[in-house]
């Protein structure tokens, strides 16, 4: 296949978007679109955060969920799930909830969330996650994580 002049230059741009910082973001976090996707469909649940949703995990699919689709909980210190929240006119993403595991010790998570600021996020740990725990203590049989793993 013979290179055209324009090839290199969008390879680049594809990278480059790929790999963009998001502003406000801790480093740990940088990356989750190439993360796994736990939904198939956008999540429209009303629920405590109301709108379109995305959530990702860090972990590969064969490391979230078994064979009959179940997650293998609980999950492992460093596990994070990040959900997306999306302004259901423009899906942009307006809001970022992350939930990241601190020990395998089933429900011990740490809460955050980021919220859009122009073109970055800001926020950051939940000092008293209290409400967030009280909520997702309804998902107990799944380590408190509420989104479902979408079988492929």
């Amino acid at each position: 296949m013979k290179v055209k002049a324009w090839m290199p230059v969008l390879v680049l741009a594809a990278v480059g978007v790929v790999s963009a910082k998001v502003a406000g973001l801790p480093e740990k976090y940088q990356g989750y679109l190439g993360w796994t996707r736990a939904n198939v469909a956008k999540v429209t649940d009303a629920g405590a955060h109301p709108s379109a949703k995305d959530v990702y995990v860090n972990l590969t699919a064969d490391k979230l969920a078994g064979a009959d689709g179940k997650y293998k909980a609980p999950f492992a210190a460093g596990t994070v799930f990040i959900k997306e929240r999306m302004d259901p006119d423009t899906l942009s993403v307006t809001t970022l909830y992350v939930m990241e595991k601190k020990s395998a010790r089933e429900g011990d998570w740490e809460w955050s969330v980021f919220e859009r600021d122009g073109n970055g996020f800001k926020g950051g740990v939940f000092a008293n996650a209290a409400m967030c725990i009280g909520c997702h203590q309804e998902a107990k049989a799944s380590d408190l994580v509420f989104t479902q793993f979408g079988k492929r």
